[in-house]
């Protein structure tokens, strides 16, 4: 038993690596040429796993990333992310399509830095999100830019070094 937490530990410890390593190069990248890697989502979905202790779903699900299990309730989890890079204006950035179709209860917007690391955790509800994009003829791709998303959304998670806007 003890050999299978150590490997687990070893696993563990070696993901957090990868990550990192992630984060460096997609930064070195951008740094660069100019142009993004497209790890977002890969790095949104493990922040929002190890920072709000979500865990992945046994059985992939449309649009379902992450579930949170309490007693005998499953909550499933929408986990979108977006780099906030300093020299972009922040009103004008997009999340990503919002699939209201699918059977998720919360959906979490994890905003990461230049160095594609997480500032801080958004969490909104299905109803909430329907609310805003409604049926309107526009959001037929369930559109929303990050400035919207806040406005409706709930701090989830915030980085210490996260300043206030």
């Amino acid at each position: 038993m003890t050999t299978a937490t150590s490997s687990d530990e070893r696993d563990i410890y070696q993901l957090d690596k990868l990550m990192e390593e992630t984060r460096s190069l997609a930064g070195k990248y951008r740094a660069g040429t100019g142009q993004t890697l497209p790890v977002s989502h890969d790095l949104a979905c493990y922040d929002a796993m190890r920072l709000l202790g979500l865990s992945e779903p046994e059985s992939q699900e449309a649009g379902v990333d992450a579930i949170k299990v309490t007693g005998n309730t499953i909550e499933k989890y929408h986990i979108k992310g977006r780099v906030q890079f300093s020299d972009v204006r922040v009103k004008q950035q997009r999340i990503g399509q919002l699939n209201l179709n699918a059977d998720w209860q919360v959906v979490v917007l994890v905003l990461l830095d230049d160095d594609y690391m997480p500032t801080s955790i958004l969490s909104c509800s299905h109803e909430a999100v329907a609310e805003v994009l409604g049926d309107k003829p526009t959001n037929k791709r369930g559109a929303m830019t990050v400035a919207q998303f806040r406005r409706i959304a709930d701090c989830a998670w915030q980085s210490d070094t996260e300043t206030s806007e």
